[in-house]
């Protein structure tokens, strides 16, 4: 089992008597956001997407090249205008499969992974089949949009906890489906007998490269290689002894806490990832034995290429959701919040390209992406695509999860 660091679930007790005026609401804020951009799917990029496939078709049929299954590998993904019919309920899954699907750096590294895979991969190779299927439809038949019963079905059969027709909550669909990714194509087939040293009486960046030694001798593919990211510790004891622990995250969660500049993103992360804070470990110091009070300091000690930031806006004990606003940037640096110590050479700086928005409750609501494709924003919201323009507000109560690249 992965040892990737997740929040709790995010599922809170109904409350019967708000549930009426939740739904009116919802529909209202749905129907809105329905209105907001124009109804017809815009031409323009269709006859461009186009464009761009004929003057590829013949060199595509030409060099296909096929898996060890015979299954013919796509030569290369466009950016797709295609929508996803919703099949009861599966606006969570629609919005991840998405933003994933436009991440070109992640279609291109799974491309090339999947030549090498048997049928042991059920969703590596469906995803793969939705893949294809989109890129048929925009290349032959131009529908609005296309049907992921195969993957919806596939993936509902390996996680019975995704009922069908139930409200889910697209950031853990969406942990669950990187965890998939990863233990499908993870190239490391027989783990090494490696034993991660314990990091006391060494110093931080030495203890960090043993824990990422250890975590590769046992996970390495192309979930690891684009979204891992690290976490590190650092236990004071007020005697002055200092010892140090990291933990992986595939999705980096951001406690909604509001300070003097509001719900704002930048200043929430410095608030939950540059911090200090006085814990009781339940275990005696290592060096003085007296106290097992400490100082505890958590901080990003290595950030990812694909970067998925997770709003925390539903509250663990009463269920609640958080709908204050936040305000989000479509660039955003992170050299002030990563952990100096460790911090690698490359840039810390990061781009915004699709975002995971949610209208209404945890128990009744919607969800729908916008995504950034050449110039201009799209709203994929299930089967429908809508045209948005240059720039989307960023600032909203809607915004839900973020998908930033490395620049």
């Amino acid at each position: 089992m992965s040892s990737y660091y997740t929040t709790n679930s995010t599922y809170g007790a109904f409350y019967k008597e708000k549930l009426e005026e939740i739904a009116r609401n919802n529909e209202k804020r749905i129907e809105n956001l329905r209105e907001k951009y124009a109804q017809e799917r815009p031409k323009e990029i269709n006859e461009s997407i186009n464009k761009r496939i004929n003057s590829k078709n013949e060199s595509l049929e030409n060099s296909k090249e096929l898996n060890e299954k015979g299954i013919p590998l796509a030569k290369y993904i466009i950016p797709s205008l295609t929508g996803l019919n919703n099949l009861g309920n599966t606006c969570y899954i629609n919005t991840c499969l998405q933003n994933l699907i436009h991440c070109s750096s992640f279609i291109n590294k799974f491309l090339e992974a999947f030549k090498y895979y048997n049928n042991a991969t059920p969703i590596s190779n469906t995803f793969y089949n939705l893949i294809t299927e989109i890129t048929d439809n925009d290349r032959f038949y131009n529908k609005e949009f296309i049907s992921p019963v195969e993957f919806v079905e596939t993936f509902r059969n390996i996680h019975s906890n995704f009922e069908k027709y139930q409200e889910h909550d697209t950031q853990e669909f969406c942990r669950y489906l990187l965890q998939d990714f990863n233990k499908e194509l993870n190239e490391v087939r027989t783990p090494v007998s490696y034993k991660a040293e314990l990091p006391k009486n060494k110093n931080k960046k030495e203890s960090y490269l043993n824990y990422v030694k250890y975590c590769l001798s046992k996970e390495k593919s192309i979930i690891t290689d684009l979204f891992k990211g690290f976490f590190s510790f650092e236990y004071t004891c007020e005697c002055g002894y200092t010892e140090y622990s990291f933990s992986q995250f595939l999705d980096l969660p951001v406690q909604m806490d509001a300070n003097v500049y509001g719900y704002d993103l930048y200043q929430m992360l410095k608030n939950n990832f540059y911090k200090k804070s006085y814990v009781d470990m339940g275990e005696n110091c290592s060096f003085c034995r007296r106290t097992s009070k400490k100082n505890e300091s958590m901080k990003i000690a290595l950030l990812p290429n694909i970067l998925i930031i997770s709003l925390q806006r539903i509250n663990p004990k009463n269920g609640m959701k958080n709908e204050a606003l936040v305000k989000f940037y479509e660039g955003i640096d992170f050299s002030e919040i990563i952990d100096t110590e460790i911090q690698r050479t490359n840039s810390t700086k990061y781009n915004l390209f699709a975002v995971s928005n949610h209208v209404g409750s945890i128990n009744s609501g919607h969800y729908y992406s916008q995504i950034k494709i050449g110039n201009n924003w799209y709203c994929f919201e299930d089967s429908k695509v809508y045209k948005i323009g240059p720039q989307i507000d960023m600032n909203t109560k809607e915004v839900y999860t973020l998908f930033y690249k490395l620049a």
